[in-house]
């Protein structure tokens, strides 16, 4: 636990970043929780426990549940058509353009050239095999804005988001970049703010009111929010990014939460609006790892939270070497083949600036891990790689 300790100190020390805080249960105690470094350099504020962070794309687990609910109601099914909710997905186009092939290799450079010429109504199409699904956008292997074609047209909209049902008229327009079902990657942004859309339409309620009503109530998340409020904000810590060796503060700048998302006021991020604090998030991953209940409060079915973190794709699709895609969440299905210091079936998923949860089923392990770097790098974080490697070695298996 010195270790632990030592490394994110050594972090803070170094200026690869401000601060932040670990959290770890094991059969559900807690067995370490720490904090380092400060939510402002610059008036000396240290991080505490109930400071709020910008979890970015860690919201997406979250989307997942509020879909799930829906789903042990009897009210969606995962292999719905996403047209059942969205009708303007009905007959949608894949691309079949060789100027837009992924080729190993390429560069930003390369991706900037074709987005000076790019027009969606110019990119070689055929007809999709089959329409997008429910399970299709949990597992990441819908083609929504998961290559180049998606990623080129998102950098090229620069338009603010005003609302989740204008955003499903622009996405689907999209080119899908594969077919349904048939490959893997990730989609920063569109499936999992279109799965808020459909949360929207089936519920009935506004995205916001639902989350709040449904998930964050009953868990006694009281700070977790898409909007916080002017209190709030006064725990917020601020981002920054690493230049030169120093840390520079980009709070409310583009490289910000709403610059990077480009939301207006108002909009609900599915895909990574969510800002929540070490606590709040650690009871969401209770609930979890508690198969879906959280003292007393059943939030979801142990048989779906089971099936949140088994294979969903139909087809076996690897996004990277011995991972695969659950519903919301990515799992290490063969550690070694990955060469990851984890255990088969650990589960969990990441945010781009740094903050990091998971659970292990197996070793009755869960972590929650919160900083806010805007560079970091999200699921490739070698802050958040380290810190699994450290809990693990540490508390895996029966040590205590």
């Amino acid at each position: 636990m010195d270790q632990i300790d030592q490394t994110i100190s050594g972090y803070v020390k170094n200026n690869e970043i401000s601060g932040g805080a670990l959290l770890v249960r094991k059969a559900g105690e807690v067995v370490y929780q720490n904090k380092w470094g400060y939510a402002d350099v610059a008036a000396g504020a240290p991080v505490e426990y109930d400071s709020i962070y910008r979890m970015m794309s860690m919201t997406k687990p979250v989307t997942a549940v509020g879909i799930l609910k829906l789903m042990d109601r009897g009210l969606i099914t995962l292999d719905d058509p996403l047209s059942k909710f969205l009708p303007q997905f009905k007959d949608m186009q894949v691309c079949a353009d060789k100027r837009y092939e992924f080729k190993p290799g390429m560069n930003m450079l390369s991706l900037l050239q074709k987005l000076l010429f790019f027009r969606m109504d110019r990119v070689k199409t055929v007809p999709a095999d089959r329409e997008i699904t429910i399970r299709d956008l949990l597992s990441h292997s819908s083609g929504l804005a998961q290559g180049i074609v998606g990623l080129i047209a998102m950098m090229k909209d620069k338009s603010v988001r005003e609302s989740l049902s204008q955003q499903a008229d622009v996405f689907s327009r999209y080119v899908l970049d594969f077919q349904p079902g048939t490959g893997t990657g990730y989609s920063p942004l569109a499936g999992f703010d279109m799965l808020t859309r459909v949360i929207e339409v089936v519920s009935g309620m506004d995205a916001a009111e639902y989350f709040q009503r449904e998930i964050f109530e009953p868990l006694g998340m009281t700070d977790s929010s898409f909007w916080p409020t002017e209190a709030q904000k006064a725990r917020l810590v601020h981002a920054y990014k690493r230049k030169k060796g120093k840390l520079v503060d980009v709070t409310g700048t583009k490289e910000d939460m709403d610059g990077m998302l480009h939301r207006g006021p108002g909009y609900i991020a599915g895909c990574g609006g969510l800002f929540s604090t070490l606590t709040d998030y650690d009871r969401f991953v209770q609930m979890l790892a508690n198969g879906g209940t959280y003292r007393g409060k059943v939030i979801l079915k142990p048989e779906t939270v089971e099936r949140m973190h088994t294979e969903a794709p139909a087809m076996h699709l690897e996004p990277d070497p011995g991972q695969v895609w659950g519903l919301g969440v990515k799992i290490r299905q063969d550690p070694e083949k990955g060469k990851l210091p984890v255990t088969a079936g650990t589960y969990g998923w990441s945010g781009a600036f740094g903050t990091h949860f998971f659970i292990s089923p197996a070793d009755k392990l869960s972590c929650v891990w919160v900083t806010n770097r805007t560079d970091l790098g999200g699921s490739g974080s070698y802050i958040s790689a380290k810190i699994e490697e450290l809990v693990f070695a540490r508390f895996a298996g029966d040590r205590s």
